[in-house]
Parts: structure tokens; C-alpha cells; sequence
């Protein structure tokens, strides 16, 4: 993921990749809205078809966006990361969100509410300037995934799956159970597992009582298909534009 531009003097204090962009005037601007709040595992921000009141800009942690079918089967479509915003339907005016939000990983965000974001919207803001170009990378990121989910091997999509959340995460090292992967990738559990014994053995990665750590990336790009790339430089776009 990119990383973000400041000066030496820049007051501008977060780590999100989008609030980083604003000049300091604008962040100052906006920050008074701003509320840190903190991001628990599993912690649910909106259901699927919900309204959803606030989008959160996040600091550290990861935001899974699962859609939910009718039987009760979750497939994840998406993760946001700190390059990133959950709860892009309060910025954008559609009111309800068309997937649930869930903690994937623990953290921080920045919380803001949808009032203030439709504000910034019709404003011609620069944060919603750089939130149009944003809503165009998420909208790859789910169509490249639907699309990663239909054709590719199971292996391959947990390669790209890991790599995302390496991206978002910041660690080789997080907290990951297998049955929770496997609702994210929308397979069974013993799916997982071969897919995950396969890259153990390859040296790739190493799974030890519900936590993975990445050893190898390079491997583990090669092992991947080609979403995770389209997906990462889509983003990369996105948020490098001056």
C-alpha cells in the first residue's frame, strides 16, 4: 500500500492513508468532527441492508465486508485497512449498506458521521474529491473479488486473501482461526486446511494455534492469483493521485 506524503511540520496526526492526503487546513478543518474510537474483534458496525450513520476511517485493525445470501452463507467481498474507509453508503447518499461490516482485526478508527460526509459531498471537499477516487478502487476491489471467489482455486484465493490483510494489517503475524477463514473465503473448513497445509509445506507461511505469520511474501505472491495485484494497484492509484 502506498505510504503516506508529509512534511516535516505536518500536524496532520493519523495513519489513515485518506485523512493523511488532506492538506493541514482541511484535516484541521474536519478533525473537530473526528471521533477516535476503538475497533474490537468481531465488533459488527452495520448490518447488511442496514442505514449506516458514520463511516470509519481506519487508524490500525481490519474491516471485513461480508455479504450474507439468504441461507445464511458470508462470503468476504472486501477489507479495509488504514488506506481505507468502512461505510461508504453514508458518504455516497444510498442510506443502506448492501454488506455487513464486521472486525477482522483489532484496532482503531476515526469515526465520522454520515451528516458531516454528505456535508463534505456537497461541498466539493477535497476529502470527498479523494473519496470519489476511493469508492472507484472499492468498487474493483468487488468486483475483482466476486469475480476471485467464482474461478480460482482455493489455494490461490487464500494467497491473495493473506496478502490483503498483510497489506492491512502491518504485520507478518495476526490472529486467524481456521473456521473464521473459511467463513471469509465462503469454502469449508477442510478446504482450508489442505489449502493451508500446502503453503505451509511450501514454506510460505506458518499457522500455530490460531495465528498465521507470513514467511515468505515473494512465495506467497507467486502462490497468489492475479486479484490480489489488480486489487493493490487499483488502491495505490487511487489514493497516489495529487
Amino acid at each position: 500500500m502506498p505510504t503516506p506524503r508529509h512534511s516535516g511540520t505536518s500536524r496532520i496526526d493519523t495513519r489513515n492513508q485518506i485523512l493523511s492526503r488532506l492538506t493541514e487546513a482541511e484535516y484541521r478543518r474536519l478533525s473537530r468532527h473526528l471521533e477516535d474510537v476503538p475497533l474490537t474483534f468481531k465488533q459488527t458496525f452495520y448490518e447488511q441492508n442496514d442505514r449506516v450513520g458514520a463511516a470509519y476511517f481506519v487508524e490500525a485493525g481490519v474491516i471485513s465486508l461480508i455479504t450474507v445470501l439468504a441461507d445464511g452463507t458470508t462470503v468476504e467481498t472486501g477489507t479495509i485497512g488504514n488506506a481505507g474507509m468502512a461505510g461508504l453508503a453514508a458518504f455516497l447518499g444510498t442510506e443502506r449498506s448492501p454488506e455487513k461490516a464486521i472486525c477482522q482485526l483489532a484496532g482503531k478508527a476515526k469515526r465520522l458521521s454520515g451528516v458531516h460526509l454528505r456535508a463534505e459531498r456537497r461541498r466539493g471537499s477535497q476529502l470527498a474529491e479523494i473519496l470519489f477516487r476511493y469508492t472507484g478502487a472499492v468498487m474493483k476491489m468487488l468486483a475483482q473479488t466476486a469475480a476471485c471467489n467464482r474461478l480460482h482455486p482455493v489455494e490461490e484465493r487464500l494467497s491473495r486473501w493473506l496478502l490483503m490483510t498483510l497489506d492491512r494489517a502491518g504485520s507478518n503475524d495476526f490472529p486467524l482461526t481456521q473456521e473464521f477463514l473459511a467463513t471469509m473465503l465462503g469454502v469449508r473448513r477442510p478446504s482450508v486446511n489442505i489449502a493451508g497445509a500446502t503453503l505451509q509445506k511450501a514454506g510460505l507461511i506458518r499457522y500455530r494455534r490460531g495465528k498465521i505469520t507470513v514467511l515468505d511474501r515473494h512465495g506467497l505472491e507467486s502462490a497468489s492469483c492475479e486479484c490480489y495485484a489488480h486489487i493493490r494497484d487499483e488502491f495505490a492509484r487511487a489514493l497516489d493521485r495529487p
